[in-house]
C-alpha cells in the first residue's frame, strides 16, 4: 500500500478516540417555549400557549384569547476535555429565533375549537471538544478540535377541540427541517522523534448535513375540578432524510518533503427510520400554584437506516448496541401572583445521554448523566402582552478512552405573546 493511502487512514483511526460517530439529530433535546422550559419542560398537562403544538396540542383548547407569539434563544456550550495529562476547553455560542406563530380560538357557543400554526426550534446540535496533549499510545503530540453547530425545527399547524367538558384532544402536523455543520481539525507532530521519517500530519474534515421529515403528534388532556390534570401524547415521523456535503484535506510533512493532498469534496444522502415516541404528564393546580411532572420515551435501539449512504460509512454500526434506552423525566412548578400580573417558575429535567458507543468505536462511560435545572419568570403588561423568560443550566460528565469530558450548557429563552380578542 502506498504511503499517501496509509497516512490518512492512520490519522482517522487516531482521532476516532476523540470524535463519537453518532447521529446528532437523534439525541439533542433542548425544548421550546420560555414558559415551558422555566417549568423544567414539565408541560404535557399544561400546554396552554403556542408551544403546546410541540408538547401536547390538546392543551391549546384551554386558550381563550388569540395570540401572536415570538421567541428567541441564546445557547452557550462549554466542554473541558482532559486528554492524557492536559485539559483543553471548547466554547460555543449561538443566538437563534426559537419560535414564531399564532393561536386562534374560533368563537363557538359551547366547548372550544382552537387553531395554531407557526415555526419552532426544539433541538440544538451545538457541541464538540478540543484537545492539546501528548498521546503516549500513538507517540504524537496531538492538537485539534471538532465541533457541531446547527439546530432542528419545524413548521407546524395544529388544532384542538373539547370532546367533553373536561376532556380535550389535539393534533399537530410537522414539517421538520434543519442543518448541522461539522468541522474537525487535527495536527499530529512527532515532537520526540519516535517515528522514522514523519514529522507532522494535518487533517481537516468538514460536512454540512440537511435534515427533513414529516411528523404528526396527537394528544389528549383531562382536568378535574379538584385541580388534577392529566395528558398523554404520541408522536410519529417519516424517515429522517439526511443530505450531506462533505470535504477533506490532508498534509503530511516528512524530513525531506511535504505531501499535500488536494481538497476532495463529495455528496451523499441517506434516511433514518425513527421510532414512535410517547409522553405522559400529570399536574395539579390550585390558588395560583401549578405543579407538574412528565415522562417521555422513545426507544432509539429500534432505529435503523431505511436507506444507507453510498459514499461514506454509516455513522452508526449498530443502533441496538451503541445506543441505550432511557426515559426523559421532567418536574416543574409555577406560582402566579395574579394581582401583580407576575409568575415565578422552577424545574428540573433528566435527559440521559443515549449514545454510548461500543463495537467498532470506543465505549463511552457516563459518569454523571445529562440533566438541567431551570428558572423562569413571566409578567403580563396591560393585559395585552405577556413576556416570559427562562434559564436552563445543565451538563454531564463522560469518559471515552483516554479522554474525559465535562460538559456545561446554558440556555436562555425569552418570548412574547401579543393578545388579540375573538368573540361571538
Amino acid at each position: 500500500m502506498s504511503k499517501h493511502l496509509c497516512i490518512p487512514t492512520f490519522v482517522i483511526c487516531v482521532f476516532a478516540v476523540s470524535v463519537p460517530a453518532q447521529e446528532v439529530a437523534l439525541d439533542s433535546f433542548s425544548g421550546i417555549g420560555a414558559r415551558a422550559m422555566g417549568m423544567g419542560g414539565a408541560y404535557i398537562s399544561v400546554s396552554d400557549d403556542f408551544s403546546g403544538l410541540f408538547w401536547n396540542p390538546a392543551g391549546l383548547a384551554r386558550i381563550e384569547r388569540g395570540t401572536v407569539n415570538w421567541g428567541v434563544s441564546h445557547d452557550r456550550f462549554r466542554n473541558i476535555s482532559q486528554f492524557f495529562d492536559r485539559s483543553s476547553t471548547l466554547e460555543l455560542r449561538s443566538t437563534r429565533i426559537a419560535s414564531l406563530g399564532f393561536v386562534y380560538p374560533v368563537p363557538v357557543y359551547r366547548g372550544s375549537l382552537v387553531f395554531a400554526g407557526g415555526f419552532g426550534r426544539n433541538q440544538n446540535f451545538d457541541g464538540g471538544l478540543q484537545i492539546d496533549a501528548y498521546d503516549t499510545i500513538a507517540n504524537f503530540d496531538k492538537a485539534g478540535f471538532s465541533e457541531d453547530k446547527g439546530a432542528l425545527g419545524a413548521w407546524t399547524f395544529g388544532a384542538a377541540i373539547d370532546l367533553m367538558p373536561r376532556l380535550s384532544a389535539g393534533i399537530s402536523l410537522f414539517r421538520w427541517g434543519g442543518t448541522n455543520r461539522f468541522l474537525q481539525e487535527l495536527t499530529l507532530e512527532d515532537v520526540q522523534r519516535v517515528h522514522a521519517d514523519t514529522i507532522r500530519i494535518f487533517q481537516r474534515f468538514e460536512s454540512e448535513e440537511r435534515y427533513s421529515a414529516w411528523g404528526i403528534q396527537g394528544g389528549i388532556r383531562y382536568w378535574h375540578p379538584t385541580g388534577f390534570q392529566f395528558g398523554i401524547v404520541a408522536t410519529a415521523a417519516t424517515p429522517l432524510r439526511v443530505s450531506a456535503e462533505l470535504a477533506d484535506e490532508f498534509e503530511d510533512e516528512f524530513e525531506d518533503r511535504t505531501d499535500t493532498y488536494p481538497r476532495e469534496s463529495f455528496s451523499d444522502a441517506y434516511e433514518i427510520r425513527q421510532p414512535l415516541t410517547f409522553g405522559m404528564g400529570i399536574g395539579w393546580s390550585s390558588g395560583g400554584l401549578t405543579v407538574s411532572g412528565d415522562v417521555h420515551y422513545g426507544d432509539l435501539q429500534e432505529i435503523t437506516y431505511e436507506i444507507l449512504p453510498l459514499n461514506i460509512a454509516p455513522n452508526v454500526d449498530d443502533f441496538r448496541r451503541q445506543y441505550r434506552s432511557a426515559a426523559r423525566l421532567h418536574l416543574g412548578c409555577e406560582y402566579v401572583i395574579s394581582h401583580w400580573g407576575i409568575a415565578f417558575r422552577g424545574g428540573y429535567y433528566r435527559d440521559p445521554v443515549r449514545y454510548v458507543g461500543g463495537g467498532s468505536v470506543p465505549e463511552i462511560q457516563i459518569e454523571t448523566d445529562r440533566d438541567a435545572w431551570t428558572l423562569g419568570f413571566g409578567t403580563e403588561l396591560e393585559k395585552a402582552v405577556t413576556l416570559d423568560f427562562a434559564a436552563v443550566i445543565g451538563g454531564y460528565k463522560a469518559i471515552e478512552g483516554n479522554r474525559a469530558d465535562r460538559v456545561r450548557a446554558v440556555r436562555v429563552l425569552a418570548s412574547a405573546r401579543f393578545y388579540f380578542f375573538t368573540g361571538l
